[in-house]
């Protein structure tokens, strides 16, 4: 695991600890080093991680080093995002989205 600010950079072998186990809602952000809206991306949910410290948990999936995680979530286009609140994926966003409307989404999520 390395650890960029407040987002945790994981594999498949951290992901059900980091993920499916975890006691905070997670917000799983799927990225490729060749793609520049997945750097974009980071950015933004490098901000949001340290705005929803202590309240959502945030990683970053490389889908070139992870392709069977891809595969498994059935994630295309990059970059993508999967809300995780228990061991279960409940929102699933493609593409780039901006910082205000994934705030929108993270403080709907919180308030349930």
């Amino acid at each position: 695991m390395e650890e960029d600010m407040m987002v945790t950079e994981i594999t498949g072998q951290d992901f059900d600890e980091e993920v499916l186990k975890s006691d905070l809602p997670v917000f799983a952000c799927f990225t490729d080093s060749r793609c520049g809206s997945c750097f974009a991306l980071c950015l933004v949910v490098e901000d949001l991680a340290k705005e929803y410290d202590g309240r959502i948990k945030f990683v970053r999936i490389d889908v070139e080093k992870e392709p069977e995680l891809a595969t498994r979530y059935h994630i295309l286009p990059l970059p993508a995002v999967l809300i995780f609140q228990g061991s279960e994926p409940v929102k699933k966003l493609l593409g780039f989205h901006y910082k205000g409307s994934l705030r929108d989404l993270l403080d709907r999520l919180i308030a349930e």
